[in-house]
């Protein structure tokens, strides 16, 4: 397999696991229901997601796509795509520390002390913030898969 290839496979793996996770992050608590004993649960673990999956998915990403460019005879870092990769990393890493983190702990905490309403609050907030950030995702495989710009 070629150095370009090994990239390429570690590159879509980090890819899928940080769109996957954002997709169970979506359904997840549909399916536990907000007053169960296991969401307030869910929402802890959602946190703890930021350092075991996201970083080290947002790393591989960022530094395997850096590797593909330079070592790339046809595309550069001014290509519209590889832009639009480097955006979605970074705001991907924003929302996660800003918005996603905090707001996890804050609906676990709201759970747990029976606050109803701030954690539906919460929810409401987070939840169309999740949708974008997934819908950019989607938008950065379309826009690597089409070489959107090249």
């Amino acid at each position: 397999m070629a150095y370009r290839d090994i990239l390429l496979v570690l590159h879509i793996a980090a890819v899928g696991a940080w769109f996957g996770a954002n997709i169970i992050q979506a359904v997840v608590p549909g399916i536990i229901g907000p007053t169960s004993p296991a969401a307030a649960a869910w929402f802890r673990v959602t946190e703890k997601l930021s350092g075991r999956l996201y970083i080290p998915a947002g790393v591989t990403i960022l530094v395997s796509g850096i590797l593909l460019v330079l070592n790339s005879e046809i595309y550069g870092f001014g290509s519209v795509f590889v832009s639009i990769g480097f955006a979605a990393v970074v705001i991907g890493a924003v929302l996660g520390s800003t918005v996603f983190g905090p707001r996890s702990m804050a609906m676990a905490d709201a759970l747990e002390s029976g606050e109803t309403s701030l954690s539906e609050s919460i929810r409401a907030k987070v939840g169309p913030i999740g949708a974008l950030d997934t819908l950019i995702i989607l938008f950065t495989i379309y826009a690597m898969v089409a070489k959107l710009g090249a």
